[in-house]
């Protein structure tokens, strides 16, 4: 008499918790393929600023004042007074928002869906404010623009007050 074992082998096991491993993967990117995108677009974002936060200091060092600009305005890479003056001799390619939303507004004030870079300096140009709209409200943690220096204390213009983009604006100023 011949005894069979039941049950299955080692090699049907591990195949299917591959295939079950494989399957969970691809339903967890499809559920959240949107929000894994605006996290990453948002962290590309934060790496531009600090990139372009770089070159101000640079720019700094060499001129004692940051590029000036009393009113706000739209960093588009080219044409405006940062890229401009950063271009090629701080930064050599000028980094801008990975959605870039056409027509957007030059302050960082309003429009929260208008995703964009901008800039402000006091008068004298010894401070300034560069922001980015993000499109995760968590991306912008400890970064908030209400809560920078400048912008608190009065010395950089800001807006007054963050009501359209307070949970989505994420700042950077100088040290």
């Amino acid at each position: 008499m011949r005894s069979t074992a039941k049950g299955f082998t080692l090699i049907e096991l591990l195949l299917v918790i591959l295939i079950i491993g494989v399957l969970t993967g691809v339903t967890l990117t499809v559920i959240n393929s949107g929000g894994i995108r605006s996290k990453a677009r948002d962290a590309q974002r934060v790496s531009d600023l600090k990139k372009i936060q770089t070159a101000l200091e640079l720019y700094f060092a060499d001129s004692r004042a940051y590029p000036a600009s009393s009113a706000w305005i739209l960093v588009t890479g080219s044409g405006d007074i940062l890229s401009s003056t950063l271009k090629p001799n701080y930064i050599n390619a000028f980094p801008v928002d990975p959605v870039s939303t056409p027509g957007a507004p030059t302050d960082a004030c309003s429009s929260p869906t208008s995703y964009r870079y901008n800039y402000q300096t006091s008068g004298s140009g010894s401070n300034y404010i560069l922001t980015a709209i993000m499109e995760v409200s968590t991306s912008n943690d400890g970064f908030e623009c209400s809560s920078l220096n400048n912008i608190v204390s009065g010395t950089v213009g800001g807006c007054s007050p963050w009501t359209a983009t307070s949970d989505v604006c994420y700042g950077v100023e100088n040290p």
